[in-house]
């Protein structure tokens, strides 16, 4: 069973661990994929810096992916979870 490649935009619940394409019920793996990736740097609604990543949500039954909206930055002074109002695609 591959990993799907097209990323599927998902809306966060009160609880998000059920896939929504298969109904597995114990929860992702996650990859983390830069902002910038396959983009010149415009357009990001984050800072161009090469160091925040979108989490994107892989299910391990059947290798569906999905993103949530939620970015993340690795630099030491802002090494948090960055909250975004819409997803991204």
């Amino acid at each position: 069973m591959g990993i799907s490649a097209e990323i599927k935009s998902i809306k966060p619940g009160e609880e998000l661990r059920i896939c929504p394409a298969c109904g597995y019920e114990y929860g992702f793996h996650i990859s983390l994929v830069s902002v910038n990736a396959g983009k010149n740097g415009k357009g990001s609604p984050v800072k161009s810096t090469g160091d925040h990543y979108r989490v994107i949500l892989i299910c391990p039954e059947c290798g569906s992916r999905f993103d949530a909206g939620w970015k993340i930055s690795f630099r030491e002074e802002e090494s948090r979870v960055v909250r975004v109002t819409g997803v991204q695609r």
